[in-house]
């Protein structure tokens, strides 16, 4: 009865410790630390292979992972690219207007879209934000599909699913992701249109930010998944 008390807190502690020094290690090492994100993911997945809802949520990040390697593989900075990245963004937001933060991301969308179109027009070197703008988007589509996770897959799958408290992590993680991204591009637009060239702190910080939110990700993930899983080990 002891051990069953205090299990699941000593587990949350030890393996919240070792995702955090697993994230500190991991820094500055993108491939190693993607390799242990999308193993963790892969794990979990398979554990958690009878929980449907575990495994939604798993996939949605998969899928979204991919499109993003995929993303900064393929992207060029070009015209075109600009243009299908700010009108899919922007048509995103429209679309997810429910969400109150597509609901600022929609504004914001149309303010950088007219920059990058002022920049073209006076034929300026403009910054390469795209990349973060298709972060945005990708996020957006992550916490609607988060959102959505439900009635998707009852209506796809015909299987039952319920909200679980990994949705409601997931979904704000990436809604920090998207405040982040978008503070990012706001600098870039100071430092651009206002001439604050020394003002470099999220340009900088970017990786630390987003290393912190991947690394938060994994351990929500496991612990949350642990914590479904182990009143059937116990009760086995």
């Amino acid at each position: 009865m002891l051990v069953r008390a205090y299990l699941p807190k000593i587990m949350t502690a030890l393996f919240g410790g070792l995702f955090i020094a697993a994230g500190i290690l991991t820094f500055g090492n993108a491939l190693l630390f993607d390799r242990l994100f999308i193993g963790i993911l892969l794990f979990t997945g398979f554990v958690c292979r009878k929980d449907i809802n575990v495994v939604g949520i798993v996939l949605i990040i998969l899928i979204q992972h991919i499109l993003e390697e995929l993303a900064w593989l393929y992207l060029t900075n070009n015209e075109f690219v600009k243009v299908f990245i700010y009108c899919s963004c922007l048509y995103l937001a429209y679309r997810l207007r429910h969400d109150h933060v597509a609901k600022f991301i929609l504004f914001f969308i149309l303010f950088v879209s007219g920059t990058e179109l002022y920049w073209a027009l006076k034929d300026y070197s403009a910054p390469q934000i795209y990349w973060h703008m298709s972060l945005i988007g990708l996020n957006l589509l992550v916490r609607n599909l988060i959102f959505s996770r439900v009635s998707m897959t009852e209506y796809y799958l015909k299987r039952t699913a319920t909200s679980i408290n990994l949705d409601w992590i997931i979904y704000r993680l990436y809604g920090l992701s998207i405040i982040i991204q978008c503070a990012i591009v706001t600098e870039y637009l100071i430092r651009h249109l206002g001439g604050f060239e020394n003002l470099l702190f999220f340009y900088y910080s970017n990786a630390y930010f987003m290393h912190g939110i991947t690394t938060l990700a994994i351990w929500a993930i496991f612990n949350e998944s642990y914590k479904l899983l182990l009143p059937k080990l116990l009760k086995a």
